[in-house]
């Protein structure tokens, strides 16, 4: 294992997610309900795809690959995104639910890597935790606006982040080599402690926008426990009853480099040009 195999997992794992998010977002271009969120989408994907940029770059120097090869030349299998990212966008609630769940699992992230010891990372972090703010206010904005709007839309909502929630865990899916990240202070907070303040920021959130959404938070091994609303965390009996046998039906796996069925199908579109001419920049 080379010096840097921790740092580069975590990097493939940072930049995987943003780089098959922002290709999930921009699927919304010519779809979205009205001009004003195609124009607001598309410019949220390309800030992703080039957040993914950023963090392939470094893994470019720290490897000798070409960024283009390590963003689009690998298998399938190769991918450590969050199974989360990779889903289909479905409907415009499930949509917006994936999209303040992920920025909000995001801000923690960046927050927690801009005191990283590794300089580059960190000043990474800084910047590209200032242009996401953006997307986090956007979020925030659509889901306060919903939660104060007519039954039918906050019914949707409730529905939709019940749904992302439990699979939005496999954000904090801890990455390869992670213990080794931490001891180095590449990654200073570990998934676990990053997990735990998502979750109470959400949940508190949630509640203080009146939708009582039930959501169940994964480990590795089974239901840890249950949050509500109101950010109670309630044990789950079947805690530690062993591990699931279908671990992506949780949001996990990602980690792992285990995916939906759906991801194969974007991955193919994703690496087309790049597949038939290895040439091509993206």
């Amino acid at each position: 294992m080379s010096d840097n195999a921790a740092l580069v997992a975590l990097l493939t794992a940072l930049a995987d997610d943003e780089l098959i998010l922002g290709h999930r977002h921009s699927e919304w271009t010519g779809h979205a309900p009205h001009i004003e969120e195609d124009v607001a989408f598309s410019s949220i994907a390309q800030d992703e795809i080039g957040h993914a940029g950023a963090y392939y770059s470094l893994i470019a120097k720290l490897t000798d690959q070409a960024t283009d090869q390590i963003a689009l030349g690998r298998e399938p299998s190769d991918y450590r995104n969050a199974v989360l990212c990779e889903q289909p966008n479905g409907n415009w609630a499930f949509t917006l639910a994936r999209h303040w769940l992920y920025d909000h699992a995001d801000d923690i992230r960046l927050a927690a890597l801009e005191s990283s010891s590794h300089e580059e990372l960190s000043a990474i972090a800084t910047k590209l935790r200032r242009e996401e703010r953006y997307h986090l206010l956007h979020a925030d904005s659509w889901v306060q606006r919903i939660s104060s709007g007519p039954v039918e839309g906050r019914a949707r909502l409730i529905d939709a982040m019940t749904e992302a929630f439990t699979d939005a865990m496999g954000l904090f899916e801890p990455i390869e080599l992670e213990e080794a990240a931490v001891k180095e202070g590449w990654l200073p907070v570990p998934s676990a402690e990053m997990k735990a303040r998502f979750v109470e920021r959400t949940t508190t959130a949630l509640d203080d926008l009146g939708l009582p959404t039930e959501v169940r938070a994964i480990d590795d091994r089974a239901a840890e426990f249950v949050a509500s609303s109101s950010g109670d965390l309630i044990e789950n009996a079947a805690a530690g009853e062993g591990p699931s046998p279908l671990p992506i039906a949780h949001g996990l796996g990602g980690r792992k480099g285990r995916h939906s069925p759906d991801f194969e199908i974007l991955w193919t579109e994703m690496t087309s040009t790049y597949q038939e001419n290895p040439g091509a920049t993206w």
